[in-house]
């Protein structure tokens, strides 16, 4: 059988409570006995104090007491005399036999201490002389410390013993001890079910900000990615609907990433399949003819999606984690000249000058993949040369520490606004789409190059350049840091 959050939360709010609840009432029952039976003994210590007063008073006044060895019934009319309460057996005087039984009273076989209240007090009073020796009442065992002294003419004249009681059994008292017993029960009853109430409040309360966020993830799993929870105060739970929160931004924003991403995909592989299609169906149709300069133009257009199927299988390995790196140590400086070397053609066709500002008083090496650090390298300064206007200026920055070393690429303008800085790295973004589109830019470049700087472990981030373009700064970590 399965019980929701609620029925489990209420269940041990209402168990703990309860067990709460019981605890303090029988620990409330159990003071209160105690207390009851310490009460009584209280009361009968004040009137055994009572008896020896009278007692003195007699003995001053007799001087002996043979009145009560010779007068059994004076020995219940002190007792009545002290308010407690006297069988009518012994208010007149027994027979030597009868007084003898009244006098072996047997002790419980539990001890003296456990003698029930139902034995009157009367049978539980003993008084003996200086010598132990019985004067009146019954013979019955008495400890050490329940004997209380008769003094008259400032010396100890008698003992009185005391047989306490440990459990109540007087009708009255058990009456009254039964009664409250029964208003603990009705107490005890009426704590629960107030525990039951406010446990279902407290769970309820408690557990509606997680209704609320698993309403909002049903929601969310539809497909509704616009849903939010709303977030109060400033706890655990209203952090989990922060969290919820975010988590549905992230994914609506990866959501419209994706259609964008689809739209962007399916215009790139169209536009060059349909000029190679168009192209291709002219020749069949005999409208051209197949010059070679026609056949390069298909060519071309080919290769061009060629690398860009390369491009979008290379970040499909990025995201699965699965780009295979051939590490070495690589000196970062040859590497970028050798790639300014392939650029140098197309730099001077579009009037572009190129400085590279390299420390070369000690090798630049760091542990990389040198074909994939020359793709990187590749792309950053097609990247410059598609987008600087003509004449413009492309500086190369190389320098290093002990640790780390940074490669940055500047450019003159046109510049990026800071807005697009943050998006510059996202797949197919473009500044300028039109224009883009018009230099051949797919917008898959600098994507790739935070692909594979981040796969070596490095940094990469866009700022404004100080010749008025575009800067990109690449760290990467130093050869010897990473043996």
């Amino acid at each position: 059988m399965k019980f929701s959050v609620f029925y489990k939360w209420l269940l041990s709010l209402l168990l703990t409570l309860g067990v709460i609840v019981t605890l303090i009432l029988l620990l409330v029952n159990w003071s209160f006995q105690r207390g009851f039976v310490s009460y009584a003994r209280q009361n009968e210590i004040l009137q055994i104090e009572r008896v020896a007063s009278l007692l003195a008073d007699a003995y001053k006044r007799r001087g002996s007491w043979q009145f009560l060895r010779d007068d059994y019934r004076q020995w219940a009319k002190m007792l009545e005399s002290a308010g407690i309460v006297v069988p009518p057996q012994m208010r007149e005087q027994p027979p030597r036999r009868q007084q003898q039984e009244v006098a072996d009273i047997p002790a419980p076989s539990s001890g003296p201490d456990l003698m029930a209240a139902s034995i009157p007090l009367a049978h539980r009073i003993v008084l003996v002389d200086t010598r132990r020796d019985p004067i009146a009442g019954p013979r019955i065992p008495v400890r050490e410390d329940h004997w209380y002294a008769v003094r008259s003419g400032g010396k100890t004249v008698a003992w009185i013993g005391l047989q306490p009681i440990e459990i109540i059994t007087d009708e009255l008292a058990r009456s009254f001890i039964e009664q409250q017993r029964t208003n603990l029960v009705w107490i005890l009853l009426a704590g629960l079910l107030l525990s039951l109430l406010v446990a279902a409040a407290w769970a309820r309360w408690f557990l509606r900000p997680i209704q609320r966020v698993m309403t909002a993830a049903r929601q969310l799993a539809a497909g509704n990615y616009a849903t939010r929870v709303t977030v109060r105060g400033r706890n655990e739970l209203s952090e989990l609907a922060a969290n919820f929160n975010q988590l549905a931004q992230t994914l609506a924003r990866n959501e419209q990433i994706r259609r964008q991403w689809i739209v962007d995909i399916s215009h790139e592989l169209r536009t060059p399949i349909a000029v190679i299609g168009g192209e291709i169906e002219a020749l069949l149709d005999g409208i051209r003819k197949p010059t070679p300069e026609r056949m390069a133009a298909l060519h071309s257009e080919i290769e061009a999606l060629g690398k860009l199927v390369d491009d979008l299988h290379l970040l499909s390995l990025a995201d699965q984690a699965t780009l295979q790196l051939v590490q070495e140590p690589v000196d970062l400086t040859a590497l970028v000249q050798t790639q300014i070397a392939h650029f140098e053609p197309r730099l001077q066709q579009q009037k572009l000058s190129l400085t590279l500002d390299a420390d070369h008083s000690e090798p630049l090496l760091v542990l990389a993949d040198a074909r994939r650090l020359s793709q990187l390298v590749g792309n950053l300064l097609e990247n410059s040369l598609r987008y600087t206007d003509p004449k413009g200026e492309i500086r190369i920055l190389i320098d290093g520490d002990g640790e780390r070393i940074v490669l940055e690429v500047q450019d003159s303008p046109p510049g990026v606004s800071e807005t697009e800085l943050e998006k510059i790295f996202d797949r197919l973004y473009r500044v300028d789409r039109s224009r883009s589109r018009a230099l051949g830019g797919s917008g898959l470049g600098l994507a790739i190059c935070r692909e594979i700087v981040l796969v070596h472990g490095g940094q990469i981030r866009a700022a404004k350049s100080p010749l008025g373009g575009l800067a990109i700064q690449i760290s990467l970590p130093r050869e010897r840091s990473l043996r």
